[in-house]
């Protein structure tokens, strides 16, 4: 009999690393000879993210009615949901659920904390949970403290990027245009970039990321007026793809102004477009707070005010031997085959 796995996530409708994430994973349980069920009422929406993301994934299904349940609170009902699948994935919104699968894995995305993590219900529930998955040891370290366990590094998977030989003169950022939870910041790199092309005029910052806030995008577009700025909102894998293996650095501002400590959520919790523009050789420079400071650990390429920014900016384009910044940037724990190989260890 064909075994069953089911992925839980309330955001297939949107395009961000945990959809990745999650997609990565049915990827890996299709490959392992599982029948793919997404709690999902739209396999459309699941196969067009697939393909943005350039995730082949071939043969789907859908149970819409546990896509409901998530929202609803009912425990019981989630249990029984839940029951038929050899293996459940579930991305947490903070919440432990009550699953009822043979092996059920929740996936926590986000370094949550002050939720009460470590309630009478939350360790019932946590019986039923055969691991704790986390994309990176900061999470980890967060989430084991709210909610007393021992959860599982598993680091997300980047395919890597060929970089081109012919180089431009472009600075590149990757996120979301959305001023939510998780921030990009591409606000803060406009600034940055008034501040770089009186000295670099002839460079330009290239902001891409998929969108769902015309009224962000539009914001953010009047910010830049007059500046060499250069937007692809919904850019496709492509696309991105050229992006990353055209430009010479990379700009990342999640995190900008946090405080880690406090808020732990604000953070770039992991960071796989930096991963994506190491691997295609592009230097990045970073905050170094949350997720980032584990792939990028050189403080030469870490800043935390705008001006700073600038100032490393101009020194790393000044220097004639530029990839001895990437020499200390390992991208090898990243790769598809070792989340596969990893992910397929968390479940037997």
């Amino acid at each position: 009999m064909t075994k069953k796995a089911l992925i839980v996530s309330p955001y297939l409708d949107h395009l961000g690393g945990g959809e990745r994430y999650m997609l990565s994973v049915s990827q890996v349980l299709e490959s392992l000879g599982y029948d793919i069920y997404f709690a999902w009422d739209n396999l459309v929406e699941i196969n067009q993210l697939s393909q943005m993301l350039g995730i082949v994934l071939k043969n789907t299904h859908l149970d819409p009615k546990v896509k409901d349940l998530y929202f609803s609170g009912s425990a019981i009902a989630m249990y029984l949901a839940t029951k038929p699948y050899d293996v459940c994935v579930y991305l947490s919104d903070g919440s432990i659920p009550l699953l009822g699968g043979r092996r059920n894995i929740i996936h926590m995305q986000v370094p949550f904390h002050g939720v009460a993590g470590g309630s009478v219900q939350n360790k019932i529930k946590l019986q039923f949970i055969y691991s704790v998955i986390v994309n990176s040891q900061f999470t980890k370290k967060v989430i084991d403290s709210e909610y007393r366990l021992n959860s599982v590094v598993l680091y997300p998977p980047v395919a890597p990027i060929k970089g081109s030989s012919q180089k431009e003169k472009i600075i590149l950022s990757v996120g979301r245009f959305e001023p939510s939870l998780n921030a990009k910041k591409q606000d803060i790199l406009i600034e940055a970039m008034r501040l770089l092309t009186k000295d670099l005029p002839d460079w330009k910052l290239v902001l891409a990321g998929g969108s769902s806030s015309d009224d962000w995008l539009n914001t953010l577009r009047q910010k830049a007026t007059g500046l060499p700025v250069i937007f692809y909102p919904n850019a496709t894998h492509d696309e991105l793809s050229d992006l990353y293996s055209r430009s010479q650095i990379y700009w990342h501002a999640a995190g900008y102004k946090i405080d880690e400590v406090k808020n732990p959520e604000l953070t770039e919790h992991f960071g796989i477009s930096t991963v994506e523009a190491v691997s295609a050789g592009c230097i990045p420079l970073v905050v170094p707070y949350g997720g980032q400071r584990e792939i990028v650990k050189s403080e030469v390429l870490h800043w935390q005010a705008i001006q700073e920014l600038v100032t490393k900016t101009k020194a790393v384009i000044a220097d004639p031997n530029r990839s001895k910044y990437l020499d200390d940037i390992s991208v090898s724990l990243y790769t598809v085959d070792n989340f596969a190989r990893n992910f397929g260890m968390i479940i037997v």
